[in-house]
C-alpha cells in the first residue's frame, strides 16, 4: 500500500503546482452556481414545486456542482495518454496493479481539489444562500456512505471508457456519450423529480443517478430513513456488477495489447 499512497501523494503535490487555478475553479464553480440558482428562482419564485422548496434547490445545486468537480470519470483521459504514448507497458511490468495506481493518483488530486476548491466554494455559498442542513444525522450518515459510491461509480465508468478505447483506439465518441449520459440522467442539472415519469423510470435504472441525485435527495432527507438501507445496497451493487465487467474487460484488453504489441 506504500506504492499506491506515495504515488497519491506525488499527484497531490503536483497539482499544488498550478495554484492559480484554485482561484479559477472557486470562480467557475461560483458561477455555475449562481446561474443555476438564478434560474431556479425565477421558476419557483417563493413556492413549492413538486414538494421542493427553493431554499433545498439551492442546496441542491451547491451539492452537485461540487460533486461534478470530483468526480473520477476523467481517468480515461490518463488511460488514454498511457496507451497512445506506450507507457502503459512500462505500468504491466511493475509489481503494482495498474487499476490501484490510477485509483491512487486520481484520488490524490480529488483530495487536491477538495481541500483547495470545494471547501472555500461551501464556505463561500453558505454566506451568501440558505443552505440546508443534512435532516437528520442518520441522513448525514448515509450521505457521507453516498458519496463514497458516487467516487467509485465515477471511476468505474471511466474506467470502462478507457478499457473499451483500448479497441476503439480513440476516446472522443465514447467521452462525449458518457458525459451526455451524465449530463442527462445524474440529475445534476435538472432533478429526476421533475422528470416525466417514462424518463424518470429510465432514470431510476440505470447508475448514473448516483452521480448526483441520490446522494443530494439523501442530503435533503427525500429519500425517507426506511429506504436508506436499500437504496445504498443498490449502490454497492451496481459498484460490484461494474467491477465484475472492467475486471473481464482488462483481462481481454490486455490480450489485444499483447498481440498489437507482438
Amino acid at each position: 500500500m506504500t506504492a499506491y499512497s506515495t504515488y497519491g501523494i506525488k499527484a497531490f503535490k503536483q497539482e499544488l503546482s498550478y495554484r492559480t487555478e484554485v482561484w479559477l475553479s472557486i470562480l467557475g464553480n461560483f458561477i455555475m452556481i449562481f446561474i443555476q440558482v438564478s434560474i431556479w428562482k425565477a421558476i419557483m419564485g417563493e413556492s413549492n414545486v413538486a414538494g421542493i422548496s427553493l431554499e433545498q434547490m439551492i442546496t441542491y445545486t451547491i451539492i452537485n456542482t461540487i460533486i461534478l468537480s470530483l468526480l473520477l470519470t476523467n481517468v480515461f483521459r490518463t488511460v488514454d495518454q498511457d496507451l497512445k504514448s506506450g507507457k502503459i507497458s512500462i505500468y504491466l511490468i511493475k509489481p503494482t496493479r495498474y487499476s490501484l495506481l490510477l485509483i491512487a493518483e486520481n484520488l490524490g488530486r480529488v483530495m487536491y481539489r477538495f481541500t483547495f476548491t470545494s471547501i472555500p466554494t461551501m464556505i463561500i455559498c453558505i454566506f451568501l444562500f440558505n443552505v440546508s442542513y443534512p435532516s437528520s444525522a442518520k441522513h448525514g450518515i448515509y450521505f457521507i456512505l453516498s458519496i463514497c459510491i458516487c467516487m467509485t461509480l465515477s471511476f468505474l465508468l471511466g474506467y470502462l471508457i478507457a478499457l473499451i478505447s483500448f479497441w476503439f483506439l480513440t476516446t472522443f465518441a465514447l467521452e462525449w456519450s458518457l458525459s451526455a449520459l451524465m449530463t442527462v440522467f445524474s440529475g445534476s442539472f435538472f432533478p429526476i423529480w421533475f422528470f416525466p415519469d417514462f424518463w424518470a423510470k429510465i432514470a431510476q435504472m440505470l447508475p448514473f443517478q448516483f452521480l448526483g441525485f441520490i446522494p443530494a435527495s439523501i442530503y435533503l432527507g427525500e429519500i425517507q430513513e426506511s429506504d436508506l438501507f436499500i437504496t445504498t445496497i443498490v449502490g454497492l451493487a451496481w459498484c460490484l456488477g461494474l467491477t465484475c465487467l472492467v475486471m473481464s474487460l482488462w483481462k481481454w484488453a490486455m490480450r489485444s495489447l499483447i498481440i498489437q504489441g507482438g
